[in-house]
């Protein structure tokens, strides 16, 4: 889930120390996403910088002796080609800073939509920035003015008047700062993932201490000249703040269950059609291996401190709503009493039916005609139950792996070459044609990064409405900007689905294209078992990708 804190106060100091107190800090439960405090900072300590070896296909070349570089075009019907260079991630006592300088590699200005603001008149903040956590499983929005939808505090560039008449002139490099929640002590390293057409940056460091916001006016406008500073407007945290950072979601289906988790809670789905007979709730004499295997996870990460275990049963839609709804109970009970058995009275259960009114898939196909595959899916009894924390004293910090989900392995280092194309695939809808190149996939903390070129071949602009490569099936990910893009494990047939943090998603998006222009696309999934060395990519309506490396 996302938490949401607005307060008030006079100054940044004030602010930022009623962050914590204000019911944003480390007291709320530790799967409600809250913000928790960093503890004192201390003196800054040198950042490690990493030299870039390459570029995206079709965008241009960074050439930066050193720091963490990325390129790709930002904006929507506007879109032109950026470099940032990150400079410092810095963990203050109350807030974490982001430093970064960004250079518009055009050869005309343009306006670089960097926020969410800058498309209603306003001034042009640097909201579309986030931080994401893979190994505490977290991601950390931009500190805003009021509401998720306010201008972002720190840097903003203004629109367009006569006294600066230009947007973001060619050449010119412009330094930056963003504010975001406090990173909590443990967090060493994170990955920047923009919500913009520009790679994420995995393998950011945390320094600790840093200089604290300071308002600041913009400096005078003048001509400048490719090479030169412009010093933006800052304006630090103060008055009424937002702040936000979700816990992320995850699901994972096999041809038996699938399972997804929601921040703090994880939920196992049973095929009924493997437990039950049809039409019956007694349990069949094969469901016994696929309820062991429930049992096992049930007992390796629930937590009895956090009851209920809850047991739903239910239906796909074909028959009479309360008959449906009569077996989705009978068939919970049937699960929950052989957990009861196997698991013991350590536990609290609660058993309940919901009948047809929660499916996952559709029980249609678009054209109208029945969907055996969605109704499958929805023929299901799910377990859910609150993930046993980790303690402090822990030594281990990695996830038990198994035969579809990875361990939680460290953040992935920064990398700005994203390796040769290990495959395509074309889309097309009238006479609108798309590339995806796709690279090797990487091993960040607990997920999987997807990163591709999105190409243009067609001979007019290209605008991406409807999106093109959302998904329909299945109602997790048909929200996702990708989420027609499905990892499949061949061996073991499991289905990973993009990543989702709050009612979005961990992924960019395709922008407005230019003939033969491309724009970089990532999308985050959970990680496949510690032994997948390569993964199928199967897109809806467009076909299939196989055997991409993963590293």
């Amino acid at each position: 889930m996302i938490s949401g804190c607005r307060i008030r106060a006079e100054s940044s100091i004030v602010v930022l120390a009623v962050l914590v107190v204000a019911g944003c800090g480390a007291s709320g439960p530790p799967d409600a996403g809250g913000v928790s405090p960093a503890g004192p900072a201390s003196s800054a300590a040198s950042v490690a910088t990493t030299s870039p070896s390459g570029s995206p296909s079709g965008l241009p070349t960074a050439e930066a002796a050193s720091g963490f570089v990325a390129e790709g075009l930002v904006g929507y019907d506007a879109a032109g080609p950026f470099r940032m260079t990150v400079q410092s991630l810095e963990r203050q006592r109350n807030l974490t800073v982001l430093r970064m300088e960004v250079i518009n590699t055009a050869q005309t200005s343009i306006p670089g939509h960097f926020g969410y603001d800058g498309l209603r008149g306003q001034s042009v903040s640097f909201g579309r920035f986030r931080l994401l956590d893979p190994v505490g499983r977290k991601v950390y929005f931009t500190l805003r003015e009021k509401t998720a939808e306010g201008p972002a505090f720190g840097s903003r560039h203004p629109t367009p008047t006569s006294r600066f008449p230009q947007d973001f002139r060619p050449g010119v490099r412009y330094p930056v700062e963003v504010y975001f929640p406090p990173l909590p002590p443990e967090v060493k390293a994170v990955s920047i993932v923009p919500d913009m057409p520009m790679p994420p940056m995995t393998g950011i460091p945390v320094r600790e201490g840093g200089t604290p916001p300071m308002a600041r006016s913009a400096d005078p406008y003048v001509e400048s000249s490719p090479g030169t500073s412009y010093r933006l407007a800052v304006v630090p945290p103060a008055g009424e703040i937002w702040s936000g950072v979700s816990d992320l979601h995850e699901l994972v289906e096999t041809p038996q269950r699938s399972t997804r988790q929601e921040g703090g809670q994880e939920i196992v789905a049973l095929r009924t059609d493997v437990l039950f007979a049809f039409d019956k709730a007694k349990l069949s004499k094969v469901s016994t291996a696929v309820l062991d295997d429930a049992v096992a996870e049930t007992r390796a990460h629930a937590d009895p401190a956090k009851p209920p275990i809850i047991i739903k049963g239910h239906t796909d839609s074909k028959g009479d709503d309360r008959y449906n709804l009569e077996l989705s109970v009978k068939r919970a009970e049937a699960v929950r009493d052989y957990l009861v058995r196997k698991l013991g009275s350590g536990y609290v259960y609660r058993a309940e039916g919901k009948g047809e009114s929660e499916p996952i898939a559709r029980n249609e196909k678009k054209d109208g005609s029945d969907n055996p595959e969605g109704r499958a899916k929805n023929r299901r009894v799910e377990i859910s139950y609150h993930i046993r924390q980790q303690r402090p004293d822990d030594v281990t910090t990695t996830a038990p792996a198994d035969d579809v989900r990875g361990s939680t392995r460290p953040p992935a280092p920064f990398q700005a070459d994203p390796g040769p194309v290990a495959g395509s695939l074309n889309w097309q809808r009238g006479n609108d044609r798309l590339r995806v190149d796709f690279h090797p996939f990487r091993r960040d903390g607990a997920y999987l990064v997807a990163a591709f070129d999105v190409r243009f071949d067609g001979s007019a602009l290209f605008i991406p409405v409807p999106a093109p490569f959302t998904g329909y099936d299945n109602a997790f990910s048909s929200a996702s900007d990708y989420g027609a893009f499905i990892l499949v494990d061949p061996a073991t047939k499991a289905r990973y689905h993009p990543l989702k943090m709050y009612t979005e998603f961990v992924e960019n998006y395709v922008s407005v294209l230019d003939p033969g222009e491309s724009g970089r696309g990532y999308v985050y999934y959970p990680a496949p078992a510690d032994s997948v060395t390569s993964i199928t990519l199967e897109a809806e309506g467009s076909g299939k990708v196989e055997n991409i490396p993963i590293l």
